[in-house]
């Protein structure tokens, strides 16, 4: 490997038009292995780790707003050295275990899609010690705001390539604890 991290890969499968399933045995399996139904098809998709990189930021338009006279948010983001890497070999990688399992007419190919079009984007709202660094302290609440929580993705520099919806929920679970104890105290 050249890159740093790693990478999972998604895999689905399917028909050019979707079989009749309502019934059971020999019939299903007819229904399903026809060719009426069109050619079989399956895709690939990465889920990969981008390691941070501090000059990527999110900041406020200062002039244009959105219906709502809310400033427009500006994404400053670039895929790095690493990530295209990274995607290469998932290529390579999908391409050859695509031949050795025998498939034909096999496209695999980088499709060049930016920086946050895909789910699970982070950083935004880094969580740290140092203001100066972090908009959040270590329990997901603003330095500045502190009746402000902010406990998805948002606040995470990075995730592996696994799904992250479980340290949301545990971050979230952590962040209440703590502003509850807060509000007790008369500190929020």
């Amino acid at each position: 490997m050249n890159f740093l991290r790693g990478y999972a890969i998604g895999f689905a499968g399917g028909r050019d038009q979707s079989p009749d399933t309502s019934m059971i045995g020999d019939q299903l399996r007819e229904n399903l292995l026809t060719d009426k139904l069109g050619n079989w098809h399956v895709s690939t998709w990465m889920m990969g780790e981008t390691v941070p990189v501090e000059k990527n930021h999110v900041r406020l338009h200062s002039d244009l707003k959105d219906k709502y006279g809310i400033p427009q948010l500006i994404v400053s983001c670039e895929w790095t050295e690493n990530d295209d890497r990274m995607v290469e070999d998932y290529v390579q990688q999908s391409k050859e275990m695509f031949e050795k399992a025998g498939f034909i007419n096999i496209k695999a190919e980088d499709t060049k899609s930016p920086p946050g079009s895909d789910i699970h984007e982070m950083g935004g709202l880094r969580m740290g010690l140092d203001p100066k660094t972090s908009l959040l302290n270590k329990w997901n609440q603003f330095h500045n705001c502190k009746n402000v929580f902010v406990t998805d993705g948002a606040c995470m520099t990075s995730a592996a390539c696994q799904n992250p919806s479980l340290t949301y929920m545990a971050l979230t679970a952590r962040a209440a604890d703590f502003a509850v104890g807060e509000l007790k105290k008369g500190n929020i």
